[in-house]
């Protein structure tokens, strides 16, 4: 009897883990421009002075017949990029995903760390009208974006981007 409770118990639990992980489609979702994109500027050279670029990491290099594609991590203070640069083209790139986790980058996006999860929701629509603490990822066919909450405050803000 104990193990048929301790059955049902951990089914319960990762039942309400799911839950947490709907996903609510949001067409004009994207991860840069857009009316909730990330503002970065338009040239990869010029993300490595968005402001104290702590490290840099390549994992992978794909090769294709005239170029590489560079898939890297910039890590800064509060901000993780993943991004995809390109060989052949220096100012050419594209985003993977981001993690902002400092207010000090507030400026790239419409959600900003440290104000009310209610502004969020209204910044968002009504897509997250029902949505009281944020846990729901909101997803375009590309894109998606969820959100970290500690106390009624956005902590932190994700962006995953496909990238082909």
């Amino acid at each position: 009897m104990k193990a048929w409770l301790a059955t049902l118990a951990a089914s319960l639990i990762c039942a309400g883990a799911y839950a947490q992980d709907e996903s609510v489609y949001v067409q004009t979702l994207s991860c840069v421009g857009g009316p909730w994109g990330l503002k970065l500027p338009g040239d990869a050279r010029k993300l490595r002075k968005l402001g104290g670029l702590l490290r840099e990491q390549a994992f992978e290099v794909e090769h294709w017949e005239d170029y590489t594609a560079t898939r890297k991590t910039l890590y800064f203070d509060g901000l993780e990029l993943g991004i995809i640069e390109f060989s052949n083209d220096p100012a050419r790139f594209m985003i993977t995903y981001a993690d902002l986790r400092s207010s000090r980058w507030n400026h790239l996006t419409r959600f900003k760390l440290g104000q009310p999860v209610a502004l969020a929701r209204n910044t968002l629509g009504a897509s997250a009208r029902n949505d009281k603490g944020l846990v729901k990822t909101y997803a375009s066919e590309s894109d998606s974006l969820q959100f970290g909450v500690s106390g009624e405050v956005v902590t932190r803000v994700s962006y995953s981007c496909y990238s082909g």
